[in-house]
């Protein structure tokens, strides 16, 4: 079964705010804010949810920018991850139980700490360009074969 999830990145060039993950899977990586769908959510939903639940803000305007599947040659299932890039947002930043959020400059964001695929997508999504890929980890978590492509806009 496949899990359908989410992930934002709140983009106020030339920063980018991720969070180092604390907890479960993905941990010690930076990431976007996010995580999996609840039954009667939209997908924008839940973008806003998890990012105020991970690092404290209330995300505002977030537009879909990504659509990903991810498979693993492990028993992880397979998560089809929505990616939502914003500007904007309210409140304050603060760590939760889940996430350290922290900022980078564009030019110093840290992909040896991040999963292998952002470096991939990420630089389509801080040019403001929408994309759909698919990305196959091997047993040790690196890509063992991706497609991606730029699309002009989601059905």
């Amino acid at each position: 079964m496949t899990k359908i999830e989410t992930v934002c990145i709140v983009h106020q060039p030339p920063k980018i705010l991720l969070g180092m993950k604390k907890v479960r899977f993905g941990r010690g990586k930076y990431n976007g804010f996010g995580g999996k769908v609840t039954e009667g959510e939209t997908i924008e939903q839940t973008a806003k949810r998890e990012t105020l639940e991970e690092a404290g803000i209330e995300i505002i305007n977030p537009e879909k920018m990504g659509e990903l599947l991810f498979q693993f040659q492990t028993e992880e299932p397979d998560h089809l991850v929505h990616i939502f890039r914003t500007e904007e947002y309210k409140g304050i930043i603060k760590e939760s139980e889940e996430m350290k959020p922290e900022w980078f400059y564009t030019e110093n964001i840290p992909y040896k700490q991040m999963w292998a695929d952002d470096e991939y997508w990420l630089p389509l999504l801080l040019e403001k360009r929408k994309f759909i890929g698919n990305f196959i980890f091997n047993r040790d978590f690196q890509i063992a074969e991706y497609k991606l492509k730029e699309i002009k806009c989601f059905d």
